[in-house]
C-alpha cells in the first residue's frame, strides 16, 4: 500500500521529537530537582509546568503512553502552585519527588533514551497507536524551531550525520526513520531525493555573554544562517584557521579584551588565506578610544550596545549578506603590458576574485558591457588611449559612472598621478606593488561600492518611500544645504508603536519585527511623493517630508493615530495598536542629528503627557528655559529634595523609610518635578551631574539624621544609563566611606527599562554597590520582567511593582516571586483606597503614594501612629 505524504511527515515529526527528547528531559529534570532541593522560584515553576505538560501532550500524540503518564503526573503536581498563590511545602515537595523518580524509572527516562537511539539509528519506530491521550485531543508537536534550546539557556543539540549513504534524509538533512516494511522508504526516496548534504559549517560565531548577542543570534537563525556561540577566543581563532571559516564574527562587550588575541588570526585569514571574514564589535558605550581599539583589531564596525537591537542588526546584516550572498568580486584589468596584466590577474584570482584582462585599451568599452565589472584596474600610459582618456570615456556611460577605477602604474610623475585622480579615478597604486597591498586595495574599494549600492533608495513592501536610514539622513542634509541662510521647507516625524514591550512579549522578536515592517509599509502607503521613511530604533519609524511643515506633519500623525486602532495587521491581527509621535520643522536644528534630537524630545513629551502627537515648537520655548534653569541650579546648588514615606503594611519598620524626590523651583515659585527635569537633563547631557547631586545630597541628609540620633533609610532614584559616568571618578565612593553610614541605609533605585535587558552586566554592578554597603531596588517590575532570562540573577533588596499591576491581576504572583528571593516588595503610586486594597491583597510589604502622604520637605511622618 502506498504511504501518503502525511504519514511520512508524521514519522518525521515523531523522529524529531524523539531525537530532541533526551536532552530536553535532562535539562528540565535537573532544574526541577535543583528547585526542589534549594527552594522554588515562581518563574521556574511556571516554566517547568508548561514544558512538562507540552511533553506529555506530545508523547500521547506520538503513541508513547508509558512516557505521557508520568510527564502528565508531574505537570499536574506543579499546576496548583502555578494557578495559586503559594509555593510547594514539604508535603508537596515529597509528591513532586515521587513524580520525578517515576520519570527516571526503566519505563520512563530509559525508555525515552531507547526510543531516541532507535530513531537516530534509523531503526523501526513502532507504529502510532490510538491512545486515550490522543482521544483527549493532544496537540501536534512540531519540530523544535531554530533557537528553541537557546531560549532555555542551552545550545541546540548537534545534528547527527547519517552513518551510511543509504540512510534517507529529509530536506533539512535529518535522517528519515525507517519502517519495517519498505513502503515508507521507497516513497520517501521518491519524494525527498536528492539527499541533502550534511549541515554546513557555522556562518556566524558569537563571543560573549551579552543579552544582545542572544537576540542577534535569534535573528540570524531566523534568516537561515548557522550560528554558534563560543565560550572563549581560542575557539574563534581555531575556526578562523579552518578551510571554511565563519563569515561573520560578533564580539560582545565583555569579550572585547580578547580582540588583541583575535586580531592576528583574523588578519591571516583575510590576507594570507584570502577568506572574507567580517567582524562586528559591540561596545559598552559610544567611547572613541574603544572604537579605535576595535577598528585597529580589524573590526568592520564598532557600535555601542545602547543603539538597540534593530540598529545593530542594520549594520550586521549587510556584513553578513556581503560575505555570504554576493557573487565573487569582478575586476577588469586594463594594461598593454601582458606580463604586468598577468601578474595582477594571478594575484586577484588567488584571492577569489573573477578577472578579465584587456591589453588593447580601445577594446575596454566593449568589454565593460560584456563583463560588468565591480572595479577597473588600469594602467596610465598606454598606446591608442591612455588611462586618463579611457576614464573620461567610461564616466560618460551612465551605467559605469560610479564604478571604482584604480590606477596601477609605475609612472613616478606626481602631477600625472594627480591628473589621473582628477579625471575620475578613485585610487592610485604605484608599481611595484606587494600582492597583499593589491588585494586589500581592490577588495576594500569593491566592498564599499557594493555597500553604497545597497544603501541606495530601494523599495520595500511595495513602497518606494521606505529607504535605508542613511539615505534618509542624506536627504535631510541635502534639504538643509539647499537653502543656505533661509529656513528650509519640510520637517521630520518620529512615530513609535505604543506599548512596544507588551507587543514584543506577545508576538516574540520575529513577530514584532514583521509587525513593525507592516506598520511602516502602511504609513508609507499614505505618504506624499518625495517623502521617505526608515526604521528607527526598536519600535519606531522616522519620516522626512521635504514639503510638509511641522503643523502638517502633526496633523498627518493625528490622522494616523485615529485610524491605526481600527487597522488589523497580519502579524498582530487580534491586537489593537496605538502610536505616539513627535514632529519638528527643519528650523529645529542645523544638522540631521539636531533635528532628530528635537523629534525625540517631542516624542518623549507625547509619551509623558499621554497624548498621540506633540510638536517640537509647542514645547521648545519652555524647554530652553527649563534647561538653562537646570544648568544654573546645578552650578549654584539650588536643587532640593522632597520626601515621601514608604509605610509597611504589617508591623513596624526598624527604621523609617523615605523616597527622595528631586525638585527645582523657578523664579516665579513654580516647582518642577523629576518627571519634567530628567528628559531635559538627558537631552542636555546633564544626567550624570544630576544623579551625582542627588546621591551627595542624600548622603548629607543621612549623616545629619544620624548625628541627631534619628537614623532612617532613603531611597534614591538613579539612571542606569549613566552608571559608569556617575561612579567613574571615585568621589562618591570616597563620600560614602567618609559618611560611615549603617549598611543599607541608602537604597539606589533603578528602572527596569534602563537596564536594556543586560541583566548580567547589571548583576555585576549591583554586586559592587552591595560591597559599598548600599542596597538596590528595581522599579517597574511586572510579570513580563520576571520571565526575562537573567532577571533572577540580579542581587536585589527591593522590588517596586509597576503601577498597573494593581489592575491586571498578576500582582500576587510577582509579589510571591519577590518574597521567594528574599526581597521586600513596594507598591508605588497608591493614590486611592482601591489601589491600596489591591496591593494589600497581593501581599506587598510597603505602600508609597499620596494616599499615605504627599511628598514634602520634612521627614516627619508618624510611622507608629499611622501604619498602613
Amino acid at each position: 500500500m502506498r504511504v501518503t505524504e502525511q504519514q511520512i511527515r508524521s514519522e518525521e515529526l515523531k523522529g524529531a521529537f524523539l531525537r530532541h527528547l533526551p536532552q530536553r528531559m535532562k535539562i528540565l529534570l535537573r532544574r526541577a530537582e535543583r528547585q526542589r532541593r534549594e527552594g522554588w522560584d515562581v518563574n521556574t515553576l511556571y516554566l517547568l509546568e508548561t514544558e512538562f505538560a507540552r511533553l506529555a501532550e506530545a508523547a500521547g500524540r506520538y503513541g508513547l503512553p508509558e512516557q505521557a503518564a508520568p510527564l502528565q503526573a508531574l505537570a499536574e503536581s506543579l499546576q496548583p502552585f502555578v494557578l495559586g498563590t503559594t509555593l510547594p511545602d514539604a508535603a508537596a515537595n515529597d509528591a513532586i519527588a515521587q513524580a520525578l523518580e517515576a520519570l527516571q524509572t526503566p519505563m520512563g527516562q530509559a525508555a525515552m533514551l531507547e526510543f531516541a537511539a532507535r530513531a537516530e539509528a534509523g531503526a523501526s519506530v513502532p507504529r502510532r497507536a490510538e491512545t486515550s491521550g490522543e482521544r483527549a485531543g493532544y496537540a501536534l508537536m512540531e519540530t523544535p524551531p531554530p533557537g528553541y534550546w537557546r531560549e532555555l539557556g542551552i545550545a541546540d543539540p548537534e545534528p547527527r550525520v547519517p552513518a551510511a549513504e543509504s540512510v534517507l534524509t529529509d530536506s533539512a538533512g535529518a535522517p528519515l526513520p525507517a519502517r519495517a516494511d519498505a513502503g515508507v522508504a521507497s516513497v520517501a526516496a521518491a519524494e525527498f531525493a536528492p539527499v541533502a548534504p550534511p549541515p554546513a559549517a557555522p556562518q556566524v560565531l558569537l563571543l560573549g555573554s551579552d543579552a544582545v548577542l542572544h537576540d542577534l543570534a535569534l535573528h540570524f537563525e531566523q534568516d537561515g544562517h548557522a550560528v554558534v556561540a563560543v565560550e572563549n577566543v581560542e575557539r574563534m581563532i581555531v575556526a578562523l584557521g579552518g578551510d571554511a571559516p565563519p563569515r561573520l564574527l560578533v564580539v560582545g562587550t565583555r569579550a572585547l579584551v580578547a580582540l588583541p588575541l583575535l586580531a592576528p588570526a583574523l588578519r591571516h585569514a583575510r590576507l594570507e588565506a584570502g577568506h572574507r571574514v567580517a567582524l562586528l564589535a559591540i561596545l559598552e558605550h559610544d567611547d572613541l578610544g574603544a572604537r579605535l581599539d576595535a577598528l585597529r583589531a580589524g573590526a568592520d564596525h564598532a557600535l555601542p550596545r545602547t543603539l538597540g537591537l534593530h540598529a545593530l542588526l542594520a549594520q550586521a546584516e549587510p556584513l553578513l549578506k556581503d560575505e555570504i550572498g554576493d557573487a565573487p568580486y569582478r575586476v577588469l584589468v586594463v594594461d598593454d603590458d601582458a606580463t604586468q596584466a598577468a601578474f595582477a590577474e594571478t594575484v586577484l584570482r588567488r584571492a577569489g576574485m573573477q578577472t578579465r584582462t584587456v591589453v588593447e585599451p580601445l577594446a575596454t568599452l566593449d568589454e565593460l558591457e560584456r563583463f560588468q565589472p565591480d572595479l577597473i584596474l588600469m594602467d596610465i600610459n598606454m598606446p591608442g588611449a591612455d588611462g586618463l582618456e579611457l576614464t573620461a570615456l567610461i564616466r560618460e556611460r551612465e551605467a559605469f559612472v560610479a564604478t571604482p577605477i584604480v590606477f596601477l602604474s609605475g609612472d613616478p610623475d606626481t602631477d600625472r598621478q594627480y591628473a589621473a585622480l582628477d579625471a575620475g579615478g578613485d585610487d592610485f597604486i604605484a608599481k611595484p606593488v606587494r600582492p597583499r597591498h593589491l588585494i586589500a586595495a581592490v577588495g576594500n574599494r569593491v566592498r564599499r561600492a557594493r555597500a553604497a549600492m545597497r544603501r541606495g533608495p530601494r523599495a520595500a513592501a511595495g513602497s518606494e518611500a521606505l529607504v535605508d536610514r542613511n539615505v534618509l539622513f542624506d536627504r535631510i542634509a541635502r534639504q538643509l544645504a539647499a537653502r543656505s541662510g533661509v529656513t528650509p521647507e519640510g520637517g521630520l516625524l518620529l512615530i513609535e508603536l505604543s506599548d512596544a514591550p507588551r507587543l514584543r512579549e506577545r508576538l516574540g522578536l520575529g513577530g514584532f519585527d514583521r509587525l513593525l515592517q507592516q506598520f511602516a509599509a502602511w504609513v508609507a502607503a499614505q505618504t506624499l511623493s518625495r517623502e521617505v521613511l526608515a526604521p528607527f530604533g526598536p519600535s519606531a519609524i522616522l519620516l522626512f517630508s521635504p514639503q510638509r511643515d511641522e503643523a502638517a506633519l502633526a496633523a498627518f500623525a493625528e490622522d494616523l493615530a485615529m485610524r491605526v486602532g481600527q487597522e488589523r495587521f497580519e502579524a498582530a491581527s487580534a491586537l489593537p495598536l496605538a502610536l505616539s509621535a513627535g514632529a519638528c520643522g527643519m528650523g529645529a536644528g542645523a544638522d540631521p542629528m539636531a533635528l532628530l534630537g528635537a523629534c525625540e524630545r517631542a516624542l518623549e513629551g507625547a509619551r509623558r503627557q499621554g497624548v498621540s502627537v506633540v510638536r517640537h515648537s509647542a514645547r521648545a520655548g519652555g524647554q530652553h528655559v527649563l534647561t538653562a534653569l537646570l544648568r544654573s541650579a546645578l552650578a549654584e546648588d539650588m536643587l532640593s529634595l522632597a520626601f515621601q514615606p514608604l509605610v509597611p503594611i504589617a508591623g513596624l519598620a526598624a527604621t523609617p523609610r523615605y523616597q527622595a524626590l528631586l525638585r527645582l523651583r523657578d523664579a516665579r515659585g513654580g516647582e518642577h518635578a523629576a518627571a519634567a527635569l530628567l528628559p531635559e537633563a538627558t537631552a542636555a547631557g546633564l544626567l550624570p551631574a544630576l544623579d551625582a547631586w542627588v546621591l551627595k545630597r542624600a548622603l548629607a541628609v543621612l549623616a545629619a539624621r544620624r548625628k541627631l540620633g534619628t537614623p532612617l533609610t532613603l531611597f534614591v532614584s538613579q539612571s542606569f544609563e549613566v552608571f559608569v559616568e556617575v561612579w567613574r571618578d571615585g568621589s562618591l565612593a570616597q563620600a560614602l566611606a567618609a559618611a560611615a553610614l549603617p549598611a543599607s541605609s541608602l537604597v539606589l533605585e533603578y528602572r527596569c527599562e534602563s537596564l536594556l535587558g543586560d541583566y548580567p552586566d547589571a548583576a555585576r554592578r549591583f554586586a559592587d554597590l552591595h560591597q559599598l554597603g548600599l542596597a538596590v531596588a528595581l522599579a517597574g517590575v511586572s510579570a513580563q520582567t520576571l520571565a526575562q532570562p537573567g532577571f533572577n540573577e540580579l542581587p536585589l533588596d527591593f522590588l517596586k511593582l509597576a503601577p498597573e499591576m494593581a489592575r491586571d491581576g498578576q500582582a500576587r504572583a510577582v509579589v510571591a516571586a519577590g518574597h521567594a528571593r528574599g526581597a521586600l516588595v513596594i507598591a508605588p503610586r497608591v493614590h486611592d483606597a482601591t489601589t491600596a486594597a489591591a496591593f494589600y491583597a497581593a501581599g506587598a510589604d510597603l505602600l508609597q503614594g499620596n494616599f499615605v502622604q504627599e511628598a514634602g520637605a520634612h521627614l516627619d511622618y508618624d510611622f507608629v501612629g499611622n501604619p498602613a
